[in-house]
């Protein structure tokens, strides 16, 4: 008989289990499309806890990907977090929601970085430009992380530093001027090259015509370019084997984080390699977008309004270490300048030495060019590495 008890209520505890992870199961969810390792675990436990709301996370490795995700409306994403261009290419073909900003109200309460802003107003100016449509992206989009592009240097290199706060770009694609025996490196896209190589000649970078081309070309043949790499690059200057590229800001970053925790100083890591940040220079934006395969808006729409909580924000760049979007974020971020924690207050120094709020420039995220201008493009590239 107490066997036959045992057994039953073994049973009942299966059941009451199974109950409760089905209830987990079915209840309310956010599926969101990611990047990998693009958000602290912390932040989703406090999400799941505050809302009841369980975040699905899936993973995409390219905008490319997160656009065939969606189109083919396999599963319906509720949120998303494409780069700039794609959010356009999005927008273009009506594949994102307005946003509710009642349904926002941390909105009110924050203040985006100026290169944020800029970003916004370079993504229109471009759209305008190319279909004669005024598009305010804010509208549909809410600015997730952003970053700079910068020439990442060797400064075992005695005068390259000096140079390069003095003449910039010139440094960079001069070589027949500026240090002819050094090697440079270029980020292997070849978007990336030409834009790059605009931004030299004093040209916007998501300008496309014959002329430009060839200009173009003719800067990148002067640079003479010995590597052309993703992060072979950051790695060679680190090691002292490459001597300027042209990188994402994180790229260095990265590098300089990996020494900090080696037990290195920033003085020691910064006399062996650095990066400058050119006052006209690319920059690119992941941003929250709600797509339109969603199923549940107001899951979407409370994920985007706590990421807008800067404290939140704040925790979420702690784990992700890209640049926070908003200046209260980043007031959050650089208060811990004077933390006798070495981790909180390097990541302040970063910030406020490579990301500062304060810092004026000309930013240009990329737009998506017509597809006969990237082939154009992609042929003058290769035409150059095969000479």
């Amino acid at each position: 008989m107490v066997k036959k008890v045992k057994k039953i209520l073994i049973v009942l505890a299966i059941a009451l289990i199974a109950t409760f992870l089905n209830a987990c199961q079915t209840g309310p969810t956010l599926r969101l499309l990611n990047w990998g390792e693009y958000l602290n675990p912390e932040v989703v436990d406090l999400f799941e806890e505050e809302y009841g709301i369980r975040v699905i996370q899936s993973i995409a490795d390219s905008n490319e990907l997160f656009y065939s995700k969606i189109k083919s409306q396999t599963t319906a994403y509720d949120l998303v977090i494409p780069s700039d261009y794609m959010v356009e290419k999005m927008v273009d073909e009506d594949m994102l929601i307005e946003l509710d900003y009642e349904l926002l109200p941390n909105f009110d309460n924050v203040t985006y970085m100026d290169g944020v802003n800029q970003i916004y107003a370079s993504m229109a100016a471009t759209t305008l430009t190319r279909t004669g449509e005024s598009v305010d992206y804010t509208d549909y989009a809410v600015p997730y992380f952003w970053g700079t592009f910068g020439i990442i240097y060797n400064n075992r290199v005695d005068g390259l530093e000096e140079a390069l706060n003095e003449n910039g770009w010139d440094v960079y694609f001069d070589s027949e001027n500026y240090f002819p025996t050094a090697s440079r490196g270029m980020y292997d896209v070849a978007q990336f090259a030409y834009a790059a190589a605009l931004m030299y000649l004093g040209e916007n970078p998501n300008d496309y015509n014959t002329t430009l081309l060839n200009d173009a070309k003719t800067a990148i043949e002067g640079a003479n370019f010995s590597e052309w790499g993703t992060d072979t690059l950051k790695r060679n200057v680190e090691s002292d084997n490459l001597d300027m590229a042209f990188v994402y800001t994180g790229d260095y970053l990265d590098r300089l984080y990996i020494q900090l925790d080696e037990g290195r100083t920033i003085d020691e890591i910064q006399s062996d390699f650095n990066i400058y940040i050119p006052e006209t220079t690319m920059v690119f934006i992941d941003n929250m977008v709600i797509p339109y395969t969603a199923t549940n808006l107001d899951a979407a729409h409370k994920f985007i309004n706590f990421l807008l909580n800067p404290e939140i924000m704040a925790l979420n760049g702690e784990s992700v270490g890209y640049a926070v979007t908003t200046e209260e974020a980043y007031d959050i971020v650089v208060s811990h300048i004077d933390d006798e924690d070495a981790f909180y207050h390097n990541w302040a120094y970063a910030n406020m030495t490579y990301y500062n709020k304060d810092r004026e420039g000309t930013f240009y995220p990329l737009t998506a060019l017509p597809n006969d201008d990237i082939d154009a493009i992609n042929t003058m590239i290769q035409q150059i590495r095969t000479e």
